[in-house]
């Protein structure tokens, strides 16, 4: 009788005054369909619903296992969210963080220090997600790469998908637990230590020694701008005193304006530098920069890594050299 109002119900009982003939009978068979009737329609949402979810779930190919759920990113866009399964995820961004050029056991290391961002951001979200915005990684979609690589594409996404899957739930601790992990294109010369720019619990930084990184056409890079421009992009008063911090890799710690602290890492994306490894001159109204390297110099430096992986080193030589002390985990299928 779900469904049907208190008034209709009051009829039925003998309390109404109503005695039970001949018409009773035929009364309880339409009251029977009307029932019926009703508790359909208000099923019938419900089944279509749960229908309609499961072919939409079927369609997409993002129907879970059962028990535990698996491991997703939910990509936020205007229209809404998507959840992608962890190794799609993985592939996108692996084509959007390294050159498809690299080698098969470069591309396996970065896989694996993708998937170990996720790891970490799903160990420290709070709510145990892993939201793409909060990774701070660019994502590439099929459609983008086929723009963008043309006729190479299916050659190069078959590269991107044996990485990922060579290494598929393989990701990175530290003390037990996923690590935030590293990455950049070309060093000063080598890496820089953790510990010392970013102080403690990121000492699995490794200073790694990357001389050949000089050879690099891009090692050497320089940029010339208005002084009226360097002060203003930097928001500190003209002409104030300026003085370099230094860590032992050579790039710069701080820039000291004044009384002013600013990080090296932030002076080099306000300015536009390839690299916080730079010196700077003033000459006739203009600062000229030079920089080394590609990047801000800390854990896997690829160009290093590429060079190594053709000199016959495998995904977790490379790994545990730029990343010290270091274990390999898999989640569980």
């Amino acid at each position: 009788m779900k469904g049907i109002s208190p008034k209709k119900k009051r009829w039925l009982s003998p309390k109404t005054g109503g005695s039970l003939n001949h018409g009773s009978t035929a009364r309880r068979a339409h009251l029977g369909d009307l029932c019926a009737v009703l508790l359909f329609l208000l099923l019938l949402p419900y089944v279509c619903s749960l229908l309609l979810g499961k072919e939409r779930e079927a369609a997409s190919g993002r129907i879970l296992p059962a028990g535990e759920e698996a491991v997703v990113v939910i990509c936020r866009e205007e229209a809404g969210a998507r959840i992608l399964p962890l190794e799609t995820y993985v592939t996108g961004a692996l084509a959007a963080s390294i050159p498809i050029s690299s080698g098969e056991e470069t591309l396996k290391a970065q896989a694996v220090i993708l998937r170990t961002l996720c790891m970490w951001e799903r160990e420290n979200s709070g709510d145990g997600k892993i939201d793409a915005k909060k990774l701070g990684q660019e994502y590439l979609e099929m459609e983008e790469l086929q723009e963008l690589w043309g006729a190479d594409f299916e050659e190069n996404r078959e590269k991107l998908e044996q990485a990922v899957s060579a290494t598929k739930g393989i990701y990175m601790t530290y003390e037990g637990k996923p690590m935030e992990p590293a990455y950049f294109w070309l060093s000063a010369g080598s890496t820089r230590e953790g510990g010392e720019v970013l102080g403690e619990g990121y000492d699995y930084l490794a200073r790694v020694d990357c001389s050949h990184d000089m050879e690099a056409d891009e090692y050497i890079s320089s940029l010339s701008m208005e002084e009226e421009a360097f002060w203003e992009l930097l928001g500190i008063p003209k002409q104030s005193r300026l003085a370099l911090t230094r860590d032992s890799a050579g790039y710069v710690l701080w820039m000291e304006a004044g009384e002013e602290r600013i990080p090296g890492e932030r002076v080099r994306s306000l300015l536009g530098l390839a690299s916080s490894c730079f010196d700077m001159t003033s000459e006739n109204g203009r600062v000229e920069f030079t920089c080394k390297g590609v990047g801000h110099g800390l854990g896997f430096c690829q160009h290093e890594a590429d060079r190594r992986a053709g000199k016959g080193e495998d995904y977790l030589t490379l790994l545990k050299a730029f990343f010290r002390d270091v274990e390999m985990e898999k989640i569980a299928e």
